[in-house]
């Protein structure tokens, strides 16, 4: 009766409220385990966030400390050569704008002139910039030390551009330097550097050669601007050199660009034509030596820049953009002066192709012909020397024919011998390419033997011969019997 009497017993009020706390405690645990879940998130999110301020703050951080570089450098530029960033009279309001010359005011071109002088500086022919003249430039010489002729070379151009307000109503014309360029002519090594491989010992390579002349390219040129070219000439052996430097005016931003320096053995000026098969002209620089043509030529590519919206590129015959062997014969031939056989093949691979090439390959195939026309051309005439119609038709990969005229007569063989003795390696590197286009044709391994015989002798000849060809006894008689002929 106790036992029942006490599972009777009713619970106590503070029991029941135990047990019903006891019941609201277990959704709290889960809501507390929920808000450490969403924590965890957060926390994700916090971080997140804090890498991205990180970021931001390196960025900003960057551009503040480019931005105090860049001012540093106009505050220096300020103070000690402010003629160097005059463009910034671009951007600002009148009252701002930087002043040249130890003047508050434009200048007439008279003033200009007298201010030049009295800084020992020589004021050259104004060459206008626009057809409302309303822009011209200056080109600044001074005298050469120690000097017998042609003792005037440019250090300087300057931009002037006309001052219409609060000039209106003066009788003269009055002008503001709008900016400028430090004229430096090339190295003495770069002038001569087509005529040899190697610049001699005693050249000194670190003195500039003088810029003496300047002409603005007439006629249609790319680009809306003007292109200017300065040069000089230079004696070297029995070649009257020219060289000098491409500068580009830019309207748009009143800003004068170097682009290319040059240099030309024959004396020829760069000029503008029609290369490629765009609209717009090429710059043509002529290193042609003798009966070996060689021409740069350079394009007008856009770049991303404010001040030199335009660059010129060279059109390269070193790195190939087709995955096919003819092509890169092509291009093998046309560094080894093959320039006829480098042709064939790239337009056999054009017709391959349905008439259709990239870009590159296409300026590529331009170039090429540019050189074969020049070798076609002087291999077709009659020449009166045998040695030069032997150079011509070997120059244009006619092996065989060249061969006709050295065994024409022993006069002939003498006198090629010794066009072969001086060569410089241009004949012998043609030998080497052809043969590795085609190894088996006995011309060209006849006049690599002949070089040799002339240059080392007939033992280093027949050692060459022999790893050439060495199952052919009759070809390897036959080339012999073309080297015995240098000797008689």
């Amino acid at each position: 009766m106790a036992n029942r009497s006490r599972k009777l017993t009713p619970k106590s009020d503070s029991q029941n409220q135990s047990d019903v706390g006891a019941k609201k405690t277990r959704p709290k645990r889960k809501r507390i385990e929920k808000k450490q879940g969403d924590g965890g998130i957060e926390k994700t999110q916090v971080k997140k966030t804090y890498k991205l301020s990180s970021i931001i703050a390196i960025a900003i951080l960057l551009s503040s400390v480019g931005l105090v570089l860049t001012s540093t450098w106009l505050g220096v530029m300020l103070i000690f050569n402010p003629e160097q960033v005059v463009w910034l009279n671009n951007f600002l309001p009148e009252w701002a704008k930087i002043r040249f010359d130890n003047s508050e005011n434009p200048q007439t071109l008279a003033q200009i002139q007298v201010s030049l002088s009295q800084k020992q500086q020589i004021p050259g022919e104004t060459i206008p910039l626009d057809e409302d003249e309303k822009s011209f430039l200056l080109p600044v010489m001074r005298q050469r030390a120690d000097c017998l002729s042609n003792c005037k070379e440019i250090v300087e151009l300057r931009v002037y551009q006309l001052e219409d307000l609060n000039y209106q109503a003066q009788p003269e014309k009055f002008y503001r330097l709008a900016n400028t360029l430090t004229i430096t002519g090339p190295e003495a090594s770069f002038a001569i550097a087509p005529l040899t491989d190697t610049p001699t010992e005693h050249q000194d390579v670190s003195n500039p050669l003088p810029l003496n002349e300047i002409n603005r390219f007439e006629g249609k040129t790319p680009a809306s601007g003007v292109w200017l070219n300065l040069q000089g000439q230079q004696k070297h052996d029995n070649y009257a050199i020219s060289y000098g430097q491409i500068v580009y005016y830019n309207p748009e931003r009143s800003n004068l660009i170097p682009m290319v320096s040059w240099t030309s053995p024959g004396g020829q000026t760069p000029k503008w034509e029609q290369i490629t098969g765009n609209k717009t002209k090429e710059l043509i620089i002529d290193q042609t030596i003798g009966l070996e043509p060689k021409f740069k030529v350079y394009q007008v590519k856009s770049v991303n820049l404010y001040l030199n919206p335009i660059e010129l590129e060279e059109i390269s015959l070193q790195n190939p953009v087709l995955k096919d062997s003819r092509y890169k014969n092509a291009l093998l031939n046309s560094r080894s002066g093959l320039w006829s056989p480098a042709f064939e093949y790239l337009t056999s691979v054009k017709q391959q192709r349905k008439n259709s090439l990239p870009a590159i390959a296409q300026a590529q195939l331009d170039l090429i012909r540019l050189h074969s026309e020049v070798t076609k051309s002087q291999a077709d005439k009659a020449w009166v020397s045998p040695s030069e119609q032997v150079l011509a038709d070997l120059i244009d990969d006619r092996w065989e024919k060249a061969l006709q005229v050295f065994t024409a007569s022993p006069q002939n063989a003498q006198e090629i011998a010794i066009l072969l003795k001086q060569d410089q390696g241009r004949l012998w590197q043609r030998v080497e390419a052809a043969l590795e286009v085609e190894p088996n044709r006995q011309a060209v391994r006849a006049w690599g033997a002949l070089l040799l015989t002339v240059q080392q002798g007939k033992e280093k000849a027949n050692s060459w011969l022999q790893k050439r060809n060495p199952n052919s006894q009759t070809d390897l008689d036959y080339i012999q019997s073309l080297t015995k002929q240098l000797s008689h």
